[in-house]
């Protein structure tokens, strides 16, 4: 068809005459082909229906054409079709309409047709790969952000005291360990807090305890000293009496500064231990000794049971001597009964050489063993008339000089309340060893 429609363009141009100028008739004539028409006249145009495309492929061709006279030349250029003639002096040609797409406003060749639809489709394609990146990043950012917004709230309500409340944060990522160490962190704080708040309550309480233990027996000694001075004891016998009970309350008050005194060592960490080897059997046995004699005072006893064998450990003496002084002192405060049976027993497990120190009191609550050897701790337990035994302060000792001998110290009731003490057995007497606890 498209070879019927070129043999008659050239049949159409061969007839044409060059008395016929009606261009515009030849060039309806050839729009009903479609084609379109160019004239000109000494090189110079007469007459144009080309579009731009086709102008600019004209443009291109015509000056190294030679359009004959006689008959019609067709050319093929870049894909399109010229059909001319010389008649006269004019020069005729004939263009079909190109078949090539129109990209922008205009015709374009395929190949450049082809670049521009390659060029918008990376164009496109690297717009879509840039967005898609901005969401993903986007969202990435926000899931990323999410953590560690939790944990920026949560250190602000960290800052402003509040320990209690977890980050608010349920994902299943890198992140959740993060956010967990957080949370155990600040239940670590919230204790450590609780913990120091009632320690700083048990302070005050040491304050106002030690105001009292220290104001009873001070009344005391006062009132007996006045006593004294106004003549109100009389007789030698009255005079001796009250010097007595004087003196006694003031050992009474000795004894609690000490045990202050001991506290604060304790809590400075400027306790020192001189550990030297022992034999705890006679350890105890003159500790048994020295306590018998106050207690057959007030018709209490103290009751050794041991194998006579070497029992050999490392000691420091005094502060084990206090140990053992607490523990009697304890038993002459709370055990609750007359007279007063202390039981002292020794024997051997494994490495450790063991004492059970017992009384015949009546205990104390299950509920409360626990806690004997707590700063401060006075459970429920009226307190002393002794002076200072109210403090809270002297079971907690006997466990921090145990436990800095290397040893064990525990508390149950067994028709009394009893405490357990093993140190580790140590053979061989070495040079004396100085330690600062």
């Amino acid at each position: 068809m498209a070879d019927d429609r070129l043999a008659m363009v050239q049949g159409l141009l061969n007839n044409w005459t060059e008395l016929d100028r009606d261009w515009l008739q030849l060039d309806r004539q050839l729009h009903e082909m479609n084609y379109r028409l160019v004239v000109e006249q000494e090189h110079q145009p007469v007459y144009s229906s080309l579009n731009q495309f086709q102008d600019a492929l004209y443009q291109r061709t015509s000056d190294a054409a030679s359009w004959p006279e006689d008959g019609t030349l067709t050319i093929q250029n870049e894909g399109t079709l010229m059909v001319g003639r010389r008649s006269g002096e004019y020069t005729i040609v004939a263009m079909p309409l190109p078949q090539m797409p129109e990209m922008f406003g205009r015709q374009r060749m395929r190949s450049e047709a082809t670049m521009i639809s390659l060029l918008v489709s990376g164009v496109t394609a690297i717009g879509i790969i840039v967005l898609l990146s901005l969401l993903f990043s986007r969202q990435q950012i926000k899931q990323i952000m999410r953590p560690i917004n939790a944990l920026t709230d949560a250190a602000k309500r960290v800052e402003e005291g509040d320990l209690s409340t977890p980050v608010d944060y349920k994902g299943q990522d890198e992140f959740s360990s993060v956010c967990a160490a957080f949370d155990h962190m600040q239940k670590h704080l919230l204790q450590e807090r609780e913990k120091n708040a009632a320690y700083e309550q048990a302070r005050t309480d040491l304050v106002a305890g030690i105001s009292h233990d220290l104001r009873t027996p001070l009344t005391s000694v006062k009132g007996y000293i006045k006593g004294l001075r106004d003549g109100v004891a009389n007789t030698p016998e009255k005079q001796s009496q009250y010097l007595d009970i004087a003196y006694r309350k003031s050992c009474d008050m000795d004894r609690l500064l000490q045990r202050l005194f001991y506290f604060s060592k304790l809590e400075t960490g400027n306790l020192p231990l001189f550990l030297v080897p022992a034999d705890l059997g006679n350890f105890v046995q003159r500790f048994a000794d020295e306590a018998r004699e106050e207690l057959e005072h007030s018709g209490g006893q103290v009751v050794l049971q041991q194998v006579p064998v070497r029992r050999p450990v490392q000691l420091d003496e005094e502060q084990m001597y206090r140990v053992l002084t607490n523990l009697k002192e304890n038993a002459l405060g709370y055990a609750g009964v007359q007279p007063l049976v202390l039981t002292l027993t020794l024997w051997r497990q494994g490495e450790w050489e063991c004492l059970r120190f017992a009384d015949n009191g009546q205990g104390v609550p299950e509920e409360q063993l626990t806690h004997l050897f707590e700063q401060f701790w006075r459970g429920d337990q009226s307190r002393s008339s002794r002076g200072g035994e109210g403090s809270g302060l002297g079971l907690y000792i006997v466990k921090y000089i145990v436990e800095a001998h290397g040893g064990t110290i525990r508390a149950k009731n067994d028709h009394g309340l009893v405490f357990e003490i093993a140190l580790p057995r140590r053979e061989g007497g070495g040079a004396e060893s100085d330690t600062v606890i």
